[in-house]
């Protein structure tokens, strides 16, 4: 310092000084950048919290074709702790349950005092939870930003919709089935549209829940499509459960009747043993089997139910549902032909939706004469509810089918060939349909609403190897508005009681034939079916 006075000439004063103002400079610098950093980076995290709490919700809406939210993502948040971190183990699990009483203090403890270096204790909380947990100021513990799927109308689209596991991945119904086109960032702001409609699946599911209280049945399930297009428009399967609960559930709650169960539909196939006899040109309508005694398959006997025991036309058979007339048919026809034709209708492979369940139909390996008989009339080999409604379809629209859906059609799906070999089948058949609902077996359908054609199916319950006589699956399908069907609806009633307003009848008749009519009344509106003066009349 003595040298810098000698040779600079400064004395000491200016030397601290202007020291003192480089360093004040210095300073100035050095806070102004650690000012502006802190700034940048309050700025730009709260950004990037946006932008990743954008970004955790990855599941696209789904809403039904009128635009109604069934599915959607809402913020949530987890719950994790360090066990080692938390020093009052007690304490912690007093305040923490005061806040989530739904959780167990015993199962806490144990995840606090685990040797685990990281354990998760809730992985869906609320805001407002949040805000308590973090009041609680405990050490250790550590929350983390996630999505909740939520399900406006709880049961109403349960078995449709599925659910998703807590990582929000789809683990039943559309949310497994469509999970990649759900969880692509491409689409993430556009809805997945599906072709139910909550009107429709509403009145569906009132009906067959008010059926299965009235006759103590063990459930039910129903299905309406349209003919022409293969949309799906209401699909329901009862018993069902919420799926915004994360408790678990028995088997018949979780299964999907529709797409998972299989069961022989009795006297409903009897539809499609018309449709081949007809159309391999083994007669017409007036062709007439005699029906007088039963018909004998080696030491067993086919018998009609309230059978008229007389000569039956064709026609007859089937608006009388005579299972002999049906069995003589087949035969007629032949179990190569009789093969053939079911394999066109799609009963020997699954039905495919964009639900992730699904069934195979249960065949037997040796489709015998006597195998060909029972299959005439619905018994023999089981199938699902998706293949009465696939195989209606392809009925009904000249032999073409177009592949079910739940899933909106955007355009036009361009129909497979016709597997008729005569044409005006399906307007034959729809005659024939709508004759059964004015004089036959289902005239309980019949509505002022609307022209109808259905069919009635009873069928024993097979259970342990034995048919049950009193255990009756009961079914009845309809196709409207006549004279060209637009609609098929099949409703399904398992295993009900008969009381005295059936006479204590338990037969698809009685039970489920008046559901049926139920809904097309309360759905015809909706649908926009206008019936003629003349049928109002």
């Amino acid at each position: 310092m003595f040298h810098d006075f000698i040779v600079h000439g400064r004395d000491m004063m200016t030397l601290v000084q202007t020291r003192l103002l480089w360093f004040i400079r210095a300073s100035v610098f050095v806070m102004s950048i650690l000012v502006l950093r802190l700034c940048w980076v309050s700025i730009t995290h709260r950004n990037l919290s946006q932008f990743l709490y954008t970004e955790s919700i990855k599941r696209r809406v789904i809403m039904d074709i009128q635009g109604k939210i069934l599915a959607h993502s809402l913020p949530s948040f987890a719950l994790a702790a360090k066990p080692k971190l938390i020093v009052n183990v007690k304490e912690a699990v007093r305040e923490l349950h005061s806040v989530l009483p739904f959780l167990s203090k015993e199962v806490m403890y144990r995840q606090l005092t685990s040797k685990k270096t990281f354990v998760w204790i809730c992985r869906q909380l609320s805001p407002k939870m949040r805000l308590k947990i973090l009041s609680l100021g405990i050490e250790g513990l550590e929350l983390f930003k996630t999505q909740k799927r939520v399900y406006p109308y709880e049961h109403l689209f349960s078995h449709v919709l599925g659910a998703v596991d807590v990582d929000q991945q789809g683990i039943s119904g559309v949310e497994k089935g469509c999970n990649k086109a759900i969880l692509d960032p491409k689409y993430k702001k556009t809805p997945l549209y599906l072709s139910l409609d909550t009107r429709l699946q509403y009145v569906l599911r009132k009906e067959i829940l008010s059926c299965i209280k009235e006759f103590q049945a063990c459930g039910g399930n129903g299905i309406l499509a349209n003919i022409h297009t293969g949309e799906i428009m209401a699909m329901v399967s009862l018993p069902d459960f919420n799926a915004n609960l994360k408790h678990r559930e028995s088997f018949e709650h979780i299964i999907n009747r529709n797409t998972s169960g299989v069961y022989e539909f009795g006297s409903i196939l009897k539809i499609h043993n018309l449709a081949l006899f007809l159309d391999e040109k083994k007669g017409s309508l007036n062709r007439v089997f005699d029906a007088t005694h039963p018909l004998a398959i080696g030491r067993f006997l086919v018998k009609d139910f309230k059978g008229k025991c007389r000569p039956l036309t064709v026609k007859e058979g089937f608006l009388y549902s005579s299972n002999i007339v049906n069995g003589k048919m087949a035969l007629d026809v032949g179990v190569t032909a009789q093969q053939a034709f079911f394999s066109k209708l799609s009963f020997f492979r699954p039905i495919f939706l964009e639900l992730s369940e699904y069934a195979t139909p249960i065949i037997p390996k040796n489709w015998s004469k006597a195998r060909s008989i029972t299959a005439g009339y619905g018994y023999g080999f089981s199938i699902t509810p998706l293949h009465i409604v696939q195989s209606l379809q392809i009925l009904f629209n000249e032999g073409k089918k177009v592949p079910l859906t739940v899933l909106k059609r955007t355009r036009r799906q361009i129909p497979f060939p016709s597997i008729f070999k005569t044409r005006d089948l399906s307007q034959i058949l729809a005659e024939v349909m709508e004759m059964a609902v004015n004089t036959g077996q289902a005239q309980k359908v019949k509505t002022k609403y609307c022209r109808v054609g259905a069919k009635t199916g009873t069928a024993n319950t097979l259970i342990k190897g034995r048919y049950k006589e009193h255990e009756n699956l009961t079914s009845c399908v309809a196709i409207f508005p006549m004279p060209t069907p637009c609609y098929v609806l099949l409703i399904t009633i398992d295993r009900p009681k008969g009381n005295a307003s059936t006479h204590y009848y338990h037969t698809a008749g009685w039970i489920a034939a008046p559901v049926v009519r139920r809904i097309i009344e309360k759905i015809s509106g909706f649908l926009g079916i206008i019936e003629s003066s003349e049928h109002q009349k």
